[in-house]
């Protein structure tokens, strides 16, 4: 099974309209997998594991660098919306 195309890739725009409520709710969840990761720390320093093996570490790290991108983002909607909002009361 070949890899799915992206939105971009297909013709379509990866762009969409989100309300602050969207971006409430990934917060959220972000907020419950921190909270997982950190009980999973404190889990190995209380049981004196210094270390363990596993896979997809990357994966963590690529997703964190992910929701910066994400938040920059954001951020820059934010201005732009404030610039437009601000013009037309002109």
């Amino acid at each position: 099974m070949g890899k799915k195309k992206s939105a971009a890739a297909s013709g379509g725009s990866r762009k969409r309209t989100i309300v602050a409520e969207d971006i409430a709710k990934g917060a959220r969840t972000l907020q419950q997998q921190a909270a997982a990761l950190d009980a999973l720390v404190q889990a190995m320093k209380s049981n004196a594991v210094k270390q363990i093996e596993i896979d997809g570490f990357g994966l963590l790290e690529r997703g964190v660098d992910e929701i910066d991108r994400f938040i920059d983002n954001v951020d820059k909607g934010v201005k732009q919306a404030r610039r437009d909002k601000e013009r037309a009361a002109m």
